[in-house]
């Protein structure tokens, strides 16, 4: 059985009311789906739509469970809390995935099992320094979630038009914050996200005393803020954008020359016949992890040993293979995605891919650690420096 100790005792209404501070028609939203149970041998899933692949006939294969999975915005922490510690997702939920760094808010109120790591194989080869993330909430020196993948982000732009060279030749953040060749022409975050971006641009650059632009402080908000006023201002973003579909459409639609995005909207939209890259930026990128755990309803019902099944998977090589392909990302383990491939017989042009995740690790990733978490001690304040950037 999963270990069921929790941060601080059972969940409750009142206890969430307390904790948060995302704001009262957050709280109030509706649940995201009803209380249906799933059959025996189906794995119930809530996370990231990039979380998902194309299909799960790989996992099905795999295990011999069946996995049913409910995408859910998960850059929206409010939103988030809201469905897990007021809504109950845990009742309906055997797995949930979210931007790692969320759950620590998450396990200190009482929503998540602690995990027994020897049920998982392929746990005990993930890198130190990924198990050991500073996202990767280990509350008392124990293990809440698993590291699912994690990327260095940055912006996608089209170079032919702006006659930039190509990755691995890196560029820069002034490209998208500060450029009069691009004024009017990019796009950034329509959330919280968009102020840590500003944070780490104005600590790179020695403009401001930010301790860690991923967990601000009221008055380094601000400042962070006060610099994306004033480049709002002079005109140099055309829109911010909330959802993946709308990074697709702003490429698409030709509205943007460069936008800080996720690295599979760039995919798409290469897809689509566009010629976009995905910076490498000689300044710094944006390191993110996302993470899945338990709900400790989960831990008390009769399927645990299928849960844990089902997580191992996560950890193994064909979800690292398929997911270097699908969206870009660095699996937890991208070594036995790298065996996966060549024991499949994968065609010389998606080995290549799954190997880049590897070179990325090297490259990206020995920029500055902005490591970003989803959630802010003083949410309030980015909360509300959110609102006086989008309204300015």
């Amino acid at each position: 059985m999963a270990k069921a100790k929790t941060g601080s005792g059972s969940v409750s209404r009142r206890t969430v009311m307390k904790g948060l501070t995302a704001g009262a028609a957050v709280l109030a939203a509706p649940s995201l789906i009803g209380r249906a149970k799933a059959e025996t041998g189906t794995i119930r899933m809530m996370g990231g739509p990039t979380v998902a692949l194309e299909d799960w006939s790989l996992f099905e294969a795999e295990t011999g469970l069946k996995m049913e999975f409910t995408p859910f915005h998960v850059d929206d922490v409010g939103a988030l809390y809201n469905e897990i510690l007021v809504n109950e997702a845990g009742e309906r939920f055997d797995l949930i995935n979210t931007l790692a760094g969320v759950q620590k808010n998450l396990v200190e109120q009482g929503a998540v099992a602690e995990l027994d790591t020897s049920k998982l194989t392929n746990y005990a080869g993930i890198a130190d320094t990924v198990k050991r993330s500073p996202v990767l909430y280990q509350g008392g020196d124990k293990d809440w979630s698993i590291p699912l993948y994690y990327n260095a982000d940055s912006f996608g732009y089209f170079p032919e038009k702006l006659g930039l060279p190509r990755p691995p030749e890196a560029l820069d953040w002034d490209l998208l914050l500060n450029s009069e060749e691009t004024l009017g022409q990019t796009a950034l975050d329509g959330d919280f996200i968009a102020l840590m971006i500003g944070g780490m641009y104005l600590k790179h650059r020695g403009l401001a005393d930010i301790a860690d632009p991923a967990n601000m402080t009221a008055a380094e908000v601000k400042t962070a803020t006060d610099f994306l006023i004033e480049r709002k201002q002079a005109g140099q973003f055309r829109t911010l954008w909330k959802t993946y579909d709308e990074q697709v459409a702003n490429f698409v639609n030709g509205e943007v020359l460069v936008q800080r995005c996720w690295e599979p909207a760039v995919k798409e939209a290469r897809s689509k016949g566009l010629d976009i890259e995905y910076a490498t930026c000689s300044d710094f990128h944006i390191n993110w992890m996302h993470a899945t755990f338990m709900p400790v309803q989960a831990a008390e019902r009769d399927n645990v040993d299928e849960i844990y099944k089902a997580m191992d998977w996560f950890l193994g090589g064909s979800y690292a293979a398929e997911l270097a392909i699908f969206r870009g990302y660095t699996g937890s383990r991208v070594d036995l995605g790298l065996e996966y491939a060549n024991g499949a017989g994968w065609p010389e042009d998606k080995i290549a891919q799954v190997e880049a995740n590897i070179v990325k690790v090297d490259t990206k990733f020995s920029n500055p650690n902005y490591w970003i978490g989803g959630a802010p001690d003083d949410l309030a304040a980015h909360d509300a420096e959110m609102a006086r950037f989008r309204n300015a």
